[in-house]
Parts: C-alpha cells; structure tokens; sequence
C-alpha cells in the first residue's frame, strides 16, 4: 500500500508545477529594440547561440545572416535544394538556405528555423529577422516604449477589444518565405493591397508606377531617381517621387496619414509598400488569425 504521506507531498509537488508552468505559458515576454535615425528596428537576437544585431524586417520573407556572422557561428547545414524569389524592385535572386538550431530573442525560441547567408556588408548589423519566426506567435510592436512583446492567449483578447482590427494577406511561399499585406485608398481613388514592411524604415510609402496616372501624378514635374542594388550594382530601380494627398486603412479609415511624399517605382511586384511607423504607435500582429490590431 501507498504511503499517504509520499502521495500527499506528490500530489502537491504535481499541482504546484502545474501552477507554475500554466503561469509561465500565460506570461508575457518581450525584448527592447533600438530605433536608428532611418526608422529601422534593431534587436539583439541569438542564432544557434551566438548573439548579433538584427533587423526585425516583416518584409524580408526569410531570415538572413551576414557571411560574417556565419563564419562566427560555424559551419550551418546547407540544404541541397535552393530558394528563388523576386525583391520588391523585379530583381531576382537565388540563394541557398541553411538549418540553424534555434532563433532566440529573449525568451522567444524558435527551433529548427531556415535561413540563408549573403556575403553582403551590412555595418553593425548581422541580418534580418522575418516572420517566419512567427507564424504562430502573436507579437506587439510597441514604437512608444520600444519593445517587440511576445503575446499570449490571455493577452491577446484585451488587445482586440481595445483596438481596430485590420484583416491580413498573408504570402507564404512553400513554407521557406512570409510576408504579409493589407489594403488601403490611395487619394479616395484607388483600393490597393500594400506589402506591410517594417524593415523598410520610417515614413515609407512606395506605390507601383503603373498607378501614376490613374492618381493623376505629373511625372514631368515629378523628381526621378535611379538606385542601385545593394546586391547587385549593376541593377538600377527608376523612381519618381511625388506627393499623393492621403493614404487611409480600408477596413479603418482613422487610420491616415496625409500629404506624403511618396516613391512610385518601375517594376515593383505589389501594388504598394508602406512602412509600420506611421500605422500605429502599438500594432500587434496574429498571423494564425490573419489580424493586424492597432491601439
């Protein structure tokens, strides 16, 4: 027969950890972040351990490191495939792709995440972070307090309660890339689906030139640009910028900005690109949901 006394202290040890864990899995975690002068979100993150500066970048599609911070990490796993994707601009690129053992950022892991390397020179920072990280962790970006707070299911039904909900598009491409978009009224015209980029900086707005003249744009008067490829120089993106007179959420029209300057590109593979900062001061995004919610 069993000892009552051993099975009593057992059965307390067992409620008590489940306490503990049920307590844990409800708690809320987040990591500061440094805002550069350009409006880029900067996060300390561990890859396979080993600590860099990143950029949280929803509209990178895949995680990528510096050559030099892989050469810190050591030898990565290369799959034998590869990944093909076009940039925001037509450009095309192909890279290879890499197992890693985990992403951490504070107490936020994902294991067994994919990414792929570019000898590409960066400054201080080490590569991007992208959503595939998330695809099943609600997260917030708080622009006031500085801080990416990783939700949970006790968390997140205040948060809808408090703010406008913004259905999502999600594209994911053969579970390797994810980005994610969502529409807007451009001038009162025209209803367009923007790529939703917080790695894009501050205050960016880029709109397929193919809109130019529906949106009544003088490209005479208008300044042109051409930018090289950061990847590849001999690849040049012809740019006008003009100024369109209001950007507004579809689904939330208290959501706008006005009078903006804006970059109307030549080939560029969305209807639009729009930077986070302006949308919100706290934007939390759910992708098993499809939301953006902004308080």
């Amino acid at each position: 027969m069993s000892n009552p006394i051993l099975f009593r202290s057992k059965f307390l040890f067992l409620f008590l950890f489940a306490i503990i864990t049920t307590n844990i899995s409800h708690a809320q975690s987040f990591i500061p972040f440094e805002l550069t002068p350009q409006g880029h979100i900067v996060v300390k993150a561990k890859i396979n351990g080993v600590e860099g500066n990143f950029i949280f970048d929803t509209g990178a599609g895949l995680t990528l490191i510096t050559k030099t911070f892989s050469d810190k990490i050591g030898k990565l796993h290369k799959q034998d495939g590869s990944y093909t994707a076009f940039r925001a601009t037509g450009e095309k690129l192909t890279v290879d792709l890499y197992d890693a053992k985990t992403v951490a950022l504070g107490n936020f892991i994902e294991h067994n995440p994919v990414l792929t390397i570019f000898d590409v020179n960066l400054g201080p920072i080490d590569g991007l972070i992208s959503l595939m990280s998330f695809k099943e962790q609600p997260f917030t970006i708080n622009y006031t307090n500085k801080r990416i707070i990783f939700e949970t299911n006790k968390s997140m039904p205040a948060i809808r309660k408090a703010g406008h909900t913004i259905p999502l598009q999600l594209e994911e491409s053969r579970d390797k890339a994810l980005t994610m978009a969502a529409y807007f009224i451009v001038n009162n015209k025209l209803t367009l689906q923007f790529l939703i980029d917080s790695g894009a900086g501050s205050n960016i707005y880029r709109i397929n030139s193919r809109y130019i003249t529906a949106l009544g744009v003088d490209t005479a008067n208008a300044s042109k640009i051409a930018i090289p490829s950061e990847f590849n120089p001999k690849v040049n993106t012809i740019i006008y910028q003009a100024n369109v007179k209001s950007i507004t959420a579809k689904q939330t029209p208290a959501i706008q900005c006005q009078d903006v300057k804006a970059s109307f590109i030549d080939g560029l593979i969305y209807d639009g690109i729009v930077s986070l900062n302006w949308i919100g001061k706290q934007v939390t995004f759910d992708m098993k949901k499809r939301e953006m919610i902004v308080l």
